[in-house]
C-alpha cells in the first residue's frame, strides 16, 4: 500500500522518460470544480458528489510541489489518449465513471493490488484500457514498531524522481456540475528495504524503457499487462527514515 507521496516540482517532472503535453482543459476543469465547491453549500456538495456525509474539508485539494498527497487529494499524473501523453490533475483514489456514490471513504480505492487487478471489479475494466504513471519524489507508509504505528518515508537511492504505473478513470456528476480524473496506484510485493522496515507492499517503480509501452494500454491483454508489470521493474534501492 502507498499511504501518501510527495509531489515533484516542474523541473523534476521534466525528468520523466517520456514526452507529454499539459492538458490545459483538465487543469481548467479542476479550477472550475474548486470554484463550484466554494460557492456551494455542504448539503449540495454532498448530494452532487454522492458523499456519505457532509464534507469537512475541500474535495478538490491540490498540494503544491514538495507537499504530500493523501487519498482523495489531487496530483499531477501522465495518461495517454491513444495519440498523445497528457499531464493532468488526478484524484488519488479512483472514482468509477458511472458510480452514484463515492466509496473512497469506505474502501482503499487509491491502491490496486497487482495480484487482484484481473479479478477485482473496480480494476478489471481499467487494465488494458486506461493506463498512466504517477511521478513522485518519495512515499510514506505506516508500520508498526514496538506496538505503535509509525510513519516511515522511503526515498530511492541515487534518484530524485520515481514513477509508478496507475489505472485511471473519469467521473462526471449526473447533472454535469463537476467532473474530474482519478487514479489508483498499482502496488505489489515490497522492495527488500520496504519489507525490512516492516511494510508488506510498495509501489512499482516501472523501468524507464517501458513507460511508453505501458501507456499504450490497448496494445496487450489484461493478463499480459499483469505479467508485464511483474517483469519490467526499475532496479533501485530505498533509503528510509522515521517521520517526526
Amino acid at each position: 500500500m502507498c499511504y501518501s507521496f510527495a509531489v515533484p516540482n516542474n523541473k523534476l517532472l521534466s525528468l520523466l522518460p517520456i514526452k507529454f503535453g499539459v492538458d490545459a482543459s483538465a487543469w481548467k476543469q479542476l479550477r472550475l470544480d474548486q470554484k463550484w465547491e466554494s460557492s456551494s453549500s455542504k448539503t449540495e456538495i454532498q448530494h452532487v458528489l454522492g458523499l456519505k456525509g457532509q464534507p469537512r474539508a475541500s474535495q478538490f485539494r491540490l498540494p503544491g510541489a514538495g507537499e504530500r498527497v493523501y487519498p482523495r487529494y489531487f496530483a499531477p499524473g501522465v495518461v495517454s489518449d491513444g495519440e498523445r501523453n497528457w499531464l493532468r490533475p488526478l484524484r488519488y483514489s479512483i472514482r468509477p465513471e458511472r458510480s452514484a456514490v463515492d466509496l473512497a471513504t469506505r474502501y482503499s480505492l487509491y491502491n490496486a493490488r497487482l495480484d487482484r487487478v484481473l479479478e477485482a471489479k473496480t480494476w478489471r475494466p481499467l487494465i488494458g484500457y486506461r493506463h498512466g504513471i504517477l511521478p513522485f519524489t518519495h512515499f510514506f507508509e505506516w508500520v508498526e514498531q514496538k506496538g505503535k504505528k509509525t510513519q516511515i518515508q522511503f526515498m530511492p537511492q541515487g534518484r530524485s524522481l520515481m514513477w509508478a504505473p496507475i489505472l485511471w478513470d473519469y467521473w462526471m456528476s449526473p447533472g454535469n456540475e463537476v467532473g474530474y480524473f482519478s487514479c489508483a496506484l498499482i502496488t505489489d510485493d515490497p522492495a527488500p528495504e520496504v519489507e525490512a522496515a516492516g511494510h508488506d507492499r510498495s509501489p512499482i517503480f516501472l523501468n524507464a524503457d517501458y513507460v511508453e509501452i505501458w501507456l499504450d494500454a490497448q496494445s496487450s491483454s489484461a493478463e499480459e499487462w499483469q505479467k508485464f508489470l511483474k517483469g519490467h521493474r526499475e532496479t533501485v534501492a530505498y533509503r528510509h527514515s522515521l517521520v517526526a
